[in-house]
């Protein structure tokens, strides 16, 4: 499943849940962006911290040795030099 699958299935499931409440008048299209924006911001700082979880720091003369593995931030890839 790619990142745009997973994107779409996100935007279909915050459209199941606050078309209703836009509909009812419970909320306006301006506070369902609020909100939106929200839980963008909670779920872009919770994965930042997931991925963050757990690695360690390391010393500059370890970190320049050739065997040293590399992470890509991004992805998690690991690499070696």
């Amino acid at each position: 499943m790619t990142s745009d699958t997973i994107w779409q299935l996100i935007r279909y499931a915050l459209l199941l849940a606050f078309g209703p409440l836009i509909t009812k008048g419970y909320l306006s299209s301006d506070e369902v962006t609020t909100v939106t924006g929200a839980i963008g911001v909670i779920f872009t700082t919770a994965w930042g911290v997931w991925v963050k979880y757990g690695t360690r720091t390391t010393t500059a003369s370890h970190a320049a040795r050739i065997d040293t593995p590399l992470v890509d931030p991004a992805t998690g890839k690991i690499s070696t030099n």
